[in-house]
Order: C-alpha cells, then structure tokens, then sequence
C-alpha cells in the first residue's frame, strides 16, 4: 500500500473568530483575577489596620497591669509593716502586763 504525501503533523490554522473569542475569555479571566486580587490586598489592608488597633490596645492593658501590680506590691508592703506593729505593740503590751520596765522592754525588742 502506498504511503499517503504530505506530513501527518499538520498545524490546524485558526480562523480570526476563533483567536479573538478566545482572547476574550481570557481577559475576562484576567479581570476576574485582578478584581480578586484587589480585595484580597482590601483585606489584608483591613486586618493590618486591626492588627496595629489591637496591639495598641494590648500595650495599653499591658501598662495598666504594670501598675496595678506596682499598687499591689506596696498594699502588701504597707500590710506587713502594719502587721509588724501590731505584733510589736501586742508583745510590749504582754510584757508591760508581766512587770518589765520600759528599759528591758527596749533591750527585749532589740
């Protein structure tokens, strides 16, 4: 049998209609993509904005915390140094009530 002419890997051509429908498809595509890609970066502009709010916040919070626990510390401090004295004037009153002169009381307490 014969073999037929001509090469069997011929290009098809395409005809204008053919091109510009598909050149039209994809610049819908494209415009799809761009919009996409304009609320995503309107997003992240968003939650950047939230973000900075937030850490403003915390740094807030977190000075006010500072202080808080400044106030504790010297509420605890001036709690001690009340319950000292209580115990200081309590033992000088049971050793007055026992008979101590002032000047043992003074060498007890030293």
């Amino acid at each position: 049998m014969p073999r037929p002419k001509g090469s069997k890997n011929k290009k098809t051509v395409q005809t204008i209609p053919q091109v510009e429908t598909q050149i039209a498809a994809k610049q819908q595509v494209k415009a799809a993509l761009e919009a996409d890609q304009a609320g995503i970066v309107a997003e992240i502009e968003k939650q950047k904005q939230l973000l900075r709010a937030k850490k403003k916040e915390l740094r807030a919070v977190e000075k006010d915390l500072a202080s808080l626990a400044e106030k504790k510390a010297e509420a605890e401090a001036v709690a001690a140094a009340q319950a000292q004295k209580a115990e200081i004037e309590k033992a000088v009153s049971k050793l007055v009530s026992s008979g101590k002169s002032a000047d043992e009381i003074l060498e007890m307490l030293k």
